[in-house]
């Protein structure tokens, strides 16, 4: 993979990460709560509307999403020989980096203001970790994102050995672009024509 399919597909994948985390949040704290309102009242619908729970599911969404595309990318960068550790390795801590990094700026705001609003409904599906683990708002963002990168990382991973094992000539034929290996010749082959001659 040359720098610039790297880069586009770096910034795609960050887009996504994005856009999906934005999906699963709205699925966990709007319409998922709005789904569970409609049961009857009782215990199984107060721990259904649980704040960590809503979490789960969110955090689950941003899986069922990520895990499905790299398993496909493991299998395309397989089949077409541009599989890289470095690459999709930076690719993942780019997109960890990006979606963290704001995390960080949290406390610099109002704890009453817009922006603190913000900050929870953008990193929702971390909230689980925060609430289950008592741990501070930005070490929970920090792991919620690592298990998804490291999730994603292993189907990634998976699927291009499964595909290279259920193809072995990809990994060890030729390059794509570059030309057959070609198989020195004997240097006494001659000399045995002659000797048979």
């Amino acid at each position: 993979m040359d720098s610039l399919k790297f880069l586009l597909y770096t910034l795609a994948r960050i887009g996504l990460l994005i856009a999906v985390t934005a999906f699963a949040v709205f699925v966990g704290d709007v319409a998922y709560p709005a789904l569970v309102s409609l049961l009857p009242e009782g215990s199984t619908r107060d721990t259904m509307m649980n704040e960590t729970l809503r979490s789960v599911v969110a955090f689950v969404i941003i899986l069922s999403f990520l895990l499905p595309l790299f398993f496909d990318d493991g299998k395309k960068h397989a089949a077409y020989e541009i599989w890289s550790s470095v690459n999709i390795t930076l690719t993942l801590i780019f997109m960890v980096m990006v979606c963290f990094v704001p995390s960080i700026f949290r406390d610099s705001f109002e704890p009453d203001g817009k922006a603190n609003a913000f900050f929870a409904f953008a990193y929702f599906p971390h909230l689980w970790l925060q609430k289950t683990l008592g741990l501070d708002f930005v070490v929970s963002v920090l792991i919620g994102l690592v298990l998804i990168a490291g999730i994603s990382y292993a189907a990634y991973l998976f699927s291009f050995k499964r595909y290279a094992k259920l193809h072995p000539v990809i990994l060890g034929g030729p390059k794509r672009g570059e030309p057959p290996a070609v198989e020195e010749e004997d240097e006494n082959t001659g000399d045995v024509d002659l000797l048979d001659g």
